[in-house]
């Protein structure tokens, strides 16, 4: 069993739902403006309600899967009245916290478990061309190596992944695979920025579609050799 500290089970159920229960009402917040009329977009992950409300969504797929999802970080945890899974990573950039980057956690599976966790970008208007970029690491130190993959769909701007680790559903183009060897040494433990342009899609205009990013871990989970965490920061994507 993994020696990590979690506080109140309770309160991180429901940090959870309030950020990515969410993913219930999909349907009515997919409504909701994503995109500014300049078709690029930018996150710094400062707020649950604003990347809920942006169209950010999470599924957990993970085999078993517990109630933990992704999530907003926890390198700064209040034990006084109880806080989330608290994170070994500071955020990439921040304003007013340490916290503001996305994270997914080994949580997120239940004893041993095939991790399988996703976080789906908004609708975003792309085309042949345009770029995005994103900043990730681990904690300094591993002991649970973590693996992540970013997939997009290329068909349209929904959020089917399949329904277990050997399906992808509707994102269908792996554009990275990040320590697909689980090794030690594999995931980054600093910030590292990785870059790509949008290819190969079949559309002469911009057409509403999603990235995935999936927390990728055979044998983790909290009775597992693999998974620690893993954090996301300074998303960006550019219309050209």
């Amino acid at each position: 069993m993994k020696n990590k500290t979690l506080l109140s089970s309770s309160f991180v159920l429901f940090l959870t739902s309030l950020f990515l229960l969410q993913s219930c009402k999909e349907e009515k917040l997919a409504e909701a403006p994503q995109q500014p009329a300049s078709l690029s977009y930018h996150t710094e992950f400062d707020s649950i309600g604003k990347v809920i409300a942006d169209g950010w969504r999470a599924v957990n797929k993970s085999q078993p899967a517990s109630g933990d999802s992704w999530q907003q970080g926890s390198y700064i945890a209040d034990n006084i009245k109880g806080g989330p899974f608290r994170s070994a990573i500071p955020a990439h950039s921040y304003v007013a916290s340490a916290n503001e980057y996305a994270l997914c956690p080994y949580t997120v599976g239940r004893n041993l478990s095939f991790i399988n966790c996703w976080l789906l970008t908004p609708a975003l208007s792309m085309k042949n061309g345009d770029r995005f970029s994103f900043w990730t690491r681990t904690k300094t130190s591993v002991s649970y190596p973590d693996r992540m993959q970013v997939w997009m769909n290329t068909t349209n701007d929904g959020t089917n992944v399949g329904e277990n680790q050997n399906e992808t559903g509707d994102f269908t183009k792996l554009i990275v695979d990040i320590n697909p060897s689980q090794s030690r040494t594999g995931y980054p433990t600093a910030w590292t920025k990785y870059e790509f342009v949008v290819s190969g899609l079949p559309y002469s205009v911009p057409k509403k579609l999603r990235i995935g990013f999936r927390y990728y871990v055979q044998a983790g989970g909290p009775s597992g050799a693999n998974s620690d965490e893993i954090g996301i920061d300074d998303f960006e994507f550019i219309s050209n």
